[in-house]
């Protein structure tokens, strides 16, 4: 093997490494994450709070579950968590301002 032949291995065996590692990182991290699925604002999780621990209390610390189980019990959830939740399901700021 000639040095132009090794040198010319080793910048592939770079470039292999750099496409394995970027097929890696791309399966391993999300490029969006969806918005309804996102960890809550301190505000929602203020207007939520009581709701989580009287319907979803067996969901925590999983903010994911904790979303999902007040969807399905959309109906028991005081006004201010149902705000919350519905503007995130409807792709709205679902934080609350003071």
């Amino acid at each position: 093997m000639t040095q132009d032949q090794g040198a010319g291995l080793a910048s592939l065996l770079k470039s292999c490494r750099a496409i394995a590692l970027a097929a890696v990182v791309t399966a391993v991290i999300p490029w969006q994450v969806n918005a309804r699925d996102q960890a809550p604002t301190p505000e929602e999780r203020q207007a939520c709070m009581e709701d989580v621990f009287r319907l979803c209390s067996n969901h925590i610390p999983s903010h994911v579950a904790i979303l999902a189980c007040l969807r399905s019990k959309h109906a028991s959830l005081s006004q201010q968590c149902r705000y919350v939740i519905s503007s995130r399901d409807t792709g709205k700021n679902g934080g609350i301002s003071k």
